[in-house]
């Protein structure tokens, strides 16, 4: 039995439909049971961590409170540094001087050095060391100015006037105590080999309100805190320290430098609260690992907090899953055989009928079929030879029909050609605005010769108007003309620029300026008509990317239309020019309007009047394209332009991006041209 038969594909249903339930079934299984079982895990784990930060702060407490006693004790400590704080002469210069030069004597390290203790302290001091066990590397006590008194064993230096412990312990006031971070071997105030952490608390006086002196403890880091060392979870399970910086403190399973710690983990342990949650990486080789965290609290370090981590490895933690998982698989197989069995009888009783009703429709594709099908079931597949019967009286029928489709299909074709002959159309007209291009730069061409005469003899004029007294009026006009002819210089650059199909440099601009240029122009033309130009700009006007005189182009056509709309149509004709700045989908747009009290735009034509060559002018007025033109160069500016009737005369609307708004465009770069879509 294959796939390819009905009878395999009934049976490999049946398989199917009955292996999906038992596949979300053990996939929702797998899920709830995961989900539970990590929550109990992070629950356990978070616990552990909480308990152990606690552990650590107690610890660390236990330690200072046994400083502060230390510190307290009053013929062993605060007498002797009473004493060392009265031997200083009252004036402050020299005791300064007197400090120096016993720094001076115990850089030397000699005898006199070892004499400026208070020895019988010091041997006090060496003693409770020993009393504390390993865990001490030592123990030193100063005065009010920060010099040494007495000490376990030689620190450092003398003067610890300048160390941060002795600055905290000083300025704090009489409760305030200093908790060192991890300090590195071979750094603090004994040069130990080992890593260690100072504890520093206040002498205070016999009245407990001046602080008279500090005493300072080293320990050794690891020997303090190796009772984390010892927590463990199941086989695999362990804690560890870390400081807020992402380091290592103390890790029982890797050494410090060998820990590859993920910024991920690290975002999630360092918390200001305990918690739990799934590590993608945990730092130690596994990943998906359920890990829980707490923040040692209480204790007051100078540079970052602590952290306690909690970790397990994730084939431990998901042992009991996975047990579940394999037990249900095999429950999965011995329902998948009892499908399989149950499919193969129920098949064969369905793939006999099917038979049967293909004997009979390979009969009607042959045109031997002769009447209907000998099924007797009772059931869908009687109906479907009664069916298969009615179909073959139906196939006339149906070849009618497909001839009406074939008629429909004409016509379709017919529509279809139309639309080609459309575009057609459209590609004879982009024939002729080519060659309308190539006309037009032969003018412009055929202009810049006597134009460039023109500025030639301009500069020649100014030149000697220069050197002699000429009246202003005579000034002003050639200044006017030689204005005038640069921007037939730069109109038939923009004539080449459209002919040759090259890129427009566009710089920031201020639009009203170019409107008032414009609106000054237009002022020429309108001076012996009666029409009046209204220019209300908007202040403050943010600039936009645009090439200056191509605009300037597109505002005179917007404002020439408008001036030949009114005129004739109303005793006083009004062109109203407005700048606005607006919001667009959240971004700023600068809108310039050109509106008219004229007879406004027919409806019927108001989508047509951007086409190229259409125009509502007189024969021998207008070519049709002004406002084709102004349309395409409103599109290489990242704009668009748009036309609308008023309750009296027509308004056209032109916006462009301000600069910053779509894609970035740096000063004086190309922008390419864009085509009328």
């Amino acid at each position: 039995m294959t796939i390819r038969t009905i009878k395999g594909r009934i049976v490999l249903a049946i398989v199917l439909v009955g292996c999906i339930p038992l596949l979300i079934g053990l996939v929702l299984a797998h899920m709830s049971g995961m989900q539970s079982l990590r929550d109990v895990i992070g629950g356990n784990l978070q616990a552990v961590a909480v308990q152990a930060a606690d552990r650590v702060t107690m610890l660390v407490q236990s330690e200072i409170q046994g400083v502060r006693l230390l510190g307290s004790a009053p013929l062993r400590v605060r007498q002797p540094v009473e004493a060392a704080n009265n031997s200083y002469p009252q004036d402050r210069a020299k005791t300064e001087r007197l400090i120096q030069e016993r720094m001076q004597v115990w850089e030397k390290g000699n005898e006199t050095a070892a004499g400026l203790l208070d020895r019988s302290l010091s041997r006090f001091l060496l003693d409770t060391k020993i009393r504390s066990g390993d865990k001490v590397v030592g123990l030193l006590i100063v005065d009010q100015h920060g010099a040494l008194v007495a000490a376990s064993s030689e620190p450092d230096h003398y003067s610890f006037d300048g160390e941060p412990w002795w600055k905290t312990v000083r300025a704090g006031g009489n409760d305030n105590v200093y908790l060192s971070g991890l300090i590195s071997a071979q750094e603090g105030s004994f040069r130990t080999p080992e890593e260690t952490i100072d504890i520093a608390v206040p002498i205070l006086d016999d009245r407990h309100h001046a602080v008279i002196g500090a005493i300072k403890a080293s320990y050794r880091f690891d020997t303090l805190f190796g009772m984390i060392n010892q927590i463990r979870i199941g086989q695999t399970g362990h804690a560890m320290l870390f400081n807020a910086a992402g380091e290592p403190l103390v890790c029982p399973i890797l050494p410090r430098q060998a820990h590859r710690i993920p910024s991920q983990l690290m975002t999630m342990i360092v918390s200001s609260e305990p918690g739990w949650g799934i590590a993608a990486d945990d730092g130690h080789g596994g990943t998906d690992t359920v890990v829980g965290y707490a923040p040692v609290t209480g204790l007051t370090l100078p540079d970052n907090t602590w952290h306690i981590f909690v970790r397990q490895q994730p084939v431990e933690s998901y042992a009991p899953i996975r047990d579940q998982l394999r037990n249900l698989a095999a429950i999965g197989l011995v329902m998948v055989g009892l499908l399989w069995a149950i499919g193969r009888y129920v098949a064969t009783r369905i793939a006999r009928p099917i038979q049967v009703l293909r004997t009979g429709v390979e009969a009607i594709s042959r045109g031997t079929y002769d009447g209907p099908l000998d099924l007797k079931t009772g059931d869908e597949f009687e109906d479907l030879a009664v069916a298969v019967h009615r179909m073959a009286d139906k196939l006339q029928a149906s070849r009618l029909e497909l001839e009406s489709l074939n008629a429909e299909l004409t016509h379709r074709v017919e529509e279809k050609t139309a639309e080609i002959t459309r575009q057609m159309r459209k590609l004879e007209l982009s024939e002729r605005l080519a060659t309308l291009g190539k006309v037009a730069s032969g003018i412009a061409h055929e202009i810049n010769n006597p134009l460039g005469i023109i500025l030639n003899r301009i500069e020649c004029m100014e030149a000697d108007a220069a050197q002699t007294r000429v009246t202003d009026e005579v000034g002003r006009d050639l200044v006017t003309i030689r204005t005038q002819a640069e921007r037939i210089s730069r109109v038939t650059r923009s004539i080449l620029t459209l002919s040759r199909g090259t890129v427009s440099t566009l710089k920031p601009l201020d639009l009203n300026c170019a409107v008032r240029t414009c609106v000054a122009m237009a002022g020429e033309r309108v001076a012996a008509l009666s029409v009046r130009i209204d220019a209300r700009l908007a202040s403050e006007l943010p600039p936009v990317m645009g090439d200056r005189d191509r605009l300037e182009t597109v505002l005179l056509n917007l404002i020439n239309n408008a001036i030949d709309a009114v005129t004739g149509f109303t005793d006083q004709g009004v062109i109203a020019v407005r700048t606005a700045r607006m919001q667009i989908n959240g971004d700023e747009w600068v809108r310039i309007s050109v509106s008219d009290n004229g007879p406004g735009i027919p409806t019927a034509i108001l989508d047509r009047i951007f086409d190229p060559f259409f125009t509502t002018k007189p024969a021998g007025q207008g070519t049709g394209l002004g406002l084709f033109l102004s349309y395409g160069i409103v599109s290489d500016h990242r704009g668009r332009i748009e036309a609308r009737n008023e309750d009296i005369g027509a308004t056209f609307d032109v916006y462009l991006p301000t600069v910053g708004l779509g894609t970035p465009v740096h000063e004086g770069a190309p922008w390419g041209l864009q085509e009328k879509s």
